[in-house]
């Protein structure tokens, strides 16, 4: 079966909007581990 140029434009799309959402997920989860050690280390006086 032949896929049409607007299936592999859709399937591109997809594709890209997918990796997007990853690195920005990662950056977020990122955020937040970077916010529980800065607590951590206030509540326990550790550098």
């Amino acid at each position: 079966m032949k896929s049409t140029a607007l299936q592999r434009c859709r399937y591109a799309r997809q594709r890209w909007s997918a990796l997007r959402d990853a690195k920005i997920t990662e950056i977020y989860e990122g955020t937040s581990e970077i916010q529980r050690l800065v607590i951590a280390r206030g509540e326990t006086g550790l550098r």
